[in-house]
């Protein structure tokens, strides 16, 4: 037991040397970046009812527009949070030489929904998820791609 506390004794002695001559910060952040649109709202839309005047009437203005095949294009509503915590800390091991390190605790999301409409501009589906995840498969390849 006498190893045990001279141990525990040793590391708190360390620790409180550390901070004593460190710099040692924390933070809290917080950004939200476009509106959310409501499930609701995207649950009354009918594909091959609903053509692109009235789902821009029912959502509003959509934060991307993607071309697809053809004259087709995708309508994207987004809406990215990020917050979270964030510790850092830094100490001089000797002159002119410091180490440091950093955690970061910043969940990121960007989720929303992706309208498809056909070349005649009328809803062919809806899909949701990351936009990251989405727009991959129905965005079309730009001409640079192809060369």
């Amino acid at each position: 037991m006498g190893d045990a506390v001279v141990r525990l004794a040793r590391v708190a002695a360390l620790a409180a040397l550390a901070t004593a001559s460190s710099c040692v910060t924390a933070e809290y952040e917080r950004e939200i970046i476009f509106s959310r649109v409501s499930d609701e709202g995207v649950a009354h839309l009918v594909p091959g009812e609903h053509d692109l005047g009235r789902c821009l009437e029912l959502l509003g203005a959509p934060n991307f527009v993607w071309e697809r095949r053809g004259d087709a294009i995708a309508l994207a509503y987004a809406s990215y949070r990020d917050g979270g915590w964030g510790v850092g800390a830094s100490v001089q091991v000797a002159r002119g030489v410091s180490a440091s390190f950093d955690y970061g605790e910043l969940a990121g999301r960007s989720k929303g929904f992706v309208l498809l409409f056909d070349e005649h501009w009328r809803l062919e589906g809806v899909r949701s998820g990351y936009l990251r995840d989405l727009r991959g498969p129905i965005e079309r390849p730009n001409a640079q791609a192809l060369e």
